[in-house]
């Protein structure tokens, strides 16, 4: 079931992009996502891991919040392919954060729609269903029809699992009857319809729904899901004594499971993937260190303003007190000077008044003086 689920992962993850015959920049947060894309289609995880870090860093420093959102789609997806379901589900939840302060879009109901499959990987059923349930109302509100197919088979593996065979059974047949429905589509429902017949032990309508799941899915050939439909064969037979058929199938399983090709891939996933995470990891302790190097400049500049605001503040306060000593001085030195000319001026007036007075006595005995004087002065003569 996990090689089916990732087939459709990036079903919506371009679709709110620019035409693609468009010249994409370079250097860009959408030339990135381009390069991880092709890269994660050719299994090469390493390159994908690092030029999807890299349109992630590129859309945070232009500070665009669309493509910063697409950017941890497109990681969580990447994620999701390496079964490290909780990373992708962080990346798509932050992915939805940002998506949520613009306007409803499929980018957004992709990201609920790949955290249900992680939630369904991680057997967190009511999870996966609720997020499936989040991604049916926005594709419902952006008329996005081929992807409610989707939600449909997987809403019918959810009730599969809960055993809930009526209700999952009738989301497979509407998955099937769907004429939007495509083959891979159409496939994985009989296989799930035929699995849901093989545990209710009705081998004959299981049969013939594994045999058409054969068909529609040799059209494309997802190995993943062949190798679940010749396990699920392999039992049907059993079940129906026919060992020869049982043994062959199980052979054609086995050698599906046992392909040098997928372990060697996978082995090469999670080498990449845990090269990467210990590269982020460098990554994050050295950022750690620069913001603290920064961070104990500033702290040492902050230290260096505060001693010397301190010393101003000090200086202030000490001129601050001479001038307020200054200034009482100087009070008492008017109230001093006001002082003195109040008695500069008494005395000025008494000054005055003994100079009138001396004026005053002169001119009356000069007079009394002068008129017996100037009698003497003409006898005299």
């Amino acid at each position: 079931m996990r090689p089916f689920l990732f087939f459709f992962l990036f079903f919506c993850l371009f679709l709110s992009a620019k035409d693609k015959n468009a010249p994409v920049k370079k250097d860009s947060v959408t030339y990135y996502l381009t390069l991880a894309k092709d890269n994660l289609e050719n299994n090469n995880t390493k390159n994908a891991l690092n030029y999807s870090q890299k349109a992630v860093e590129k859309a945070i420093a232009n500070k665009n919040v669309v493509a910063k959102a697409n950017a941890y789609s497109s990681f969580g997806s990447i994620y999701f392919k390496l079964r490290k379901y909780e990373d992708a589900i962080e990346l798509f939840r932050k992915s939805i954060s940002l998506y949520g302060s613009l306007k409803k879009h499929t980018e957004q109901a992709f990201c609920y729609y790949n955290m249900g499959l992680c939630y369904i990987e991680m057997n967190d059923f009511e999870k996966a269903e609720s997020h499936f349930d989040k991604a049916k109302s926005l594709y419902q509100y952006t008329n996005t029809p081929k992807a409610l197919i989707l939600l449909n088979l997987q809403k019918g593996i959810i009730y599969k699992e809960k055993e809930e065979y009526d209700l999952a059974a009738s989301f497979f047949n509407t998955v099937i009857a769907d004429p939007n429905s495509k083959d891979e589509y159409k496939a994985t429902a009989f296989y799930q319809l035929g699995d849901i017949e093989l545990k209710l032990n009705k081998t004959n309508s299981a049969l013939s729904h594994l045999k058409r799941a054969l068909v529609y899915n040799s059209k494309n050939e997802n190995r993943g899901l062949s190798a679940e439909l010749y396990k699920a064969l392999s039992t049907v037979y059993e079940k129906k004594s026919d060992p020869l058929n049982s043994l062959y199938y199980l052979k054609k399983n086995n050698e599906l499971k046992n392909c040098q090709f997928t372990q060697k891939k996978e082995k090469l996933e999670d080498r990449d993937y845990a090269k990467f995470k210990e590269y982020q990891e460098m990554r994050t302790v050295l950022k750690l260190e620069i913001e603290n190097h920064h961070q104990e400049k500033a702290n040492r500049f902050a230290k260096l303003i505060s001693i010397l605001a301190i010393a101003l503040i000090s200086i202030l306060s000490l001129f601050s007190l001479v001038l307020y000593k200054n200034n009482i001085v100087r009070n008492k030195s008017n109230l001093l000077l006001k002082e003195k000319n109040s008695e500069l001026k008494i005395a000025k007036e008494n000054a005055e008044k003994a100079s009138k007075a001396r004026t005053e006595f002169l001119s009356t005995v000069s007079h009394e003086l002068r008129t017996p004087l100037n009698a003497i002065n003409g006898i005299t003569h």
